[in-house]
């Protein structure tokens, strides 16, 4: 597909929304041409302060209105599922806040939709495509730990007042969705899927996780231990270890500028270079995709996509929680 500038469109107007747009002024082959919000006064609002130049208060305008190569979906997680289906139906590719969709049989339909209709679909886990991240696990992948045996990561944060939607389980709220699919991204891309899953969680009165711990464990012997929450301030760092050493990205692992390799040589902390915010990188993995006629970003693949939404679907069955609509979703 010959495209010279990559448009994208807007759907929701929120901080990560905001972030995202900010961010793809880091690349000069793409370019902001429509914004979607349930009001039609946020949508200008957001369209005046990046130079958007079609606005709407419907989404399904936008998808159809042919003005857009790429939907980003920047929306509650609730709301992921109609509008990425009905934008894939209609043929225009798809970049979906993560997790993509509550459940992972929904996940799956999304998957089996843009084969379909032969367009390109990713989850937006900024993390996978970040370059420190990659080096990371490029340094993994060359032995310098030998085999990983053993992954810890954690993302915890406490702020004095949440926004709402993480306290609503009508919006997919609570510290797994959130929070938790981060650990689980860097355990599964550390060490694969686990053989076997335990997961305990303090819930809120309305069912909603606060805090969760989770333990992995591997036929080959390894084990990951994960955990997220809402109620205190967390190292949030994410390590793999094996015979001859660790690796670990500090602080805010999700998006680091840098990660610390620990082998009977000594530590050293290796720099990557960043720049911006770190959304633009996948953004870029998309463009790449979409010009090679792909349906699949490497970075960002739907089976991964597909199997931690299984473990999140599987870790919300042991520790209790539960969104509107499971009952349809679940386990099919």
């Amino acid at each position: 597909m010959g495209i010279d500038q990559v448009r994208w469109g807007v759907v929701a107007t929120g901080n990560i929304s905001t972030q995202f747009t900010r961010d793809l002024a880091e690349l000069d082959d793409a370019v902001a041409t429509a914004v979607a919000s349930r009001s039609l006064d946020s949508a200008h609002k957001f369209a005046d302060t990046f130079g958007i130049e079609h606005r709407y208060d419907d989404y399904r305008q936008l998808i159809e209105s042919g003005t857009v190569d790429v939907l980003y979906i920047g929306t509650p997680h609730p709301q992921h599922y109609g509008i990425a289906r009905a934008a894939l139906q209609a043929g225009v590719a798809v970049l979906c806040e993560k997790p993509v969709t509550l459940t992972a049989r929904q996940a799956r339909d999304l998957v089996a939709v843009a084969r379909e209709h032969n367009t390109l679909f990713a989850e937006a886990m900024w993390m996978r495509t970040n370059p420190v991240v990659q080096a990371m696990f490029a340094d993994l992948a060359k032995g310098v730990i030998g085999e990983p045996m053993e992954a810890l990561a954690d993302f915890g944060f406490h702020k004095p007042q949440l926004p709402a939607r993480l306290l609503d389980p009508a919006l997919g709220g609570g510290a797994l969705m959130d929070g938790g699919i981060y650990p689980m991204t860097f355990v599964h891309m550390a060490l694969g899927r686990p053989d076997e899953v335990k997961a305990v969680g303090a819930l809120t009165d309305d069912g909603v996780d606060l805090n969760v711990a989770m333990a992995w464990r591997y036929d080959s012997g390894a084990v990951a231990a994960l955990t997220c929450g809402l109620r205190s301030q967390n190292p949030w760092t994410a390590s793999v270890s094996g015979p001859e050493g660790s690796l670990l990205l500090p602080n805010r692992f999700h998006h680091p500028e840098y990660y610390v390799r620990s082998t009977a040589a000594g530590q050293e902390r290796v720099d990557v270079a960043v720049h911006g915010l770190g959304y633009h990188y996948e953004a870029a993995e998309v463009m790449r995709a979409l010009r090679a006629g792909q349906i699949e970003c490497p970075a960002l693949p739907h089976a991964a996509t597909i199997e931690i939404l299984e473990l999140l679907d599987e870790t919300r069955r042991q520790i209790g929680v539960s969104y509107p609509g499971d009952d349809e979703y679940l386990g099919g």
